[in-house]
């Protein structure tokens, strides 16, 4: 297998009601993060509104189990991340392959 897999995790409250809220802090006070997920930040914005994660996972089905028990309350966006030396250098062969093709 290859190194771990990191996601930027974005969640938003759907469930606003007071039941919704009492029961997603009742879960998330008893829920641990599954086998190979690990999170490496994990924020909640400061007006109540959702959140963000860096979550570093060996598989998008670690990712999937990580959010699912969660979906009753908030809606997840997820995107892989990688260092910026190596998105900055991936950025770098995709501009010298353009002047390659293009000139």
């Amino acid at each position: 297998m290859g190194r771990p897999l990191l996601f930027h995790v974005q969640w938003e409250f759907t469930d606003t009601s007071e039941e919704g809220e009492q029961r997603s802090l009742t879960l998330f006070s008893k829920w641990q993060p599954p086998a190979g997920a690990e999170f490496r930040g994990f924020y909640g914005f400061a007006d109540g509104s959702g959140g963000v994660a860096i979550i570093e996972g060996d598989s998008l089905a670690t990712l999937a189990r990580t959010t699912a028990p969660f979906t009753a309350w908030l809606t997840f966006s997820a995107s892989p991340i990688l260092p910026i030396e190596e998105a900055a250098a991936n950025a770098g062969e995709a501009v010298a392959f353009r002047e390659s093709m293009l000139g």
